[in-house]
């Protein structure tokens, strides 16, 4: 069974933002999301909300993520959305 640690929970979130958003390069953990550049990424609230479907079928499919994109739209960070998704994780995939 795979596990995840709040890390390398980070590292998939900001690979899928990479990814999802087709960034040149992979945010910080303390880049905003919806700053404009440079001190952020520039997305809206449902662009962020539209990540729920990445997350759940493709990039934390396999530890059964599930993330409200409500939610998500609350993060103000690459690392509070990284944060959110920690919490849609279940306890089983989970290692300190």
């Amino acid at each position: 069974m795979i596990s995840l640690t709040k890390r390398q929970t980070l590292r998939r979130t900001k690979i899928m933002l990479k990814r999802e958003w087709r960034l040149d390069k992979e945010p910080l953990s303390d880049t905003k999301l919806c700053e404009k550049p440079p001190a952020g990424l520039g997305k809206n609230q449902l662009q962020i909300r539209a990540l729920e479907t990445p997350i759940e079928c493709v990039h934390f499919a396999d530890v059964e993520a599930n993330v409200a994109g409500h939610e998500m739209a609350n993060a103000k960070t690459v690392g509070g959305l990284r944060d959110i998704i920690w919490n849609g994780i279940p306890e089983k995939y989970k290692t300190a």
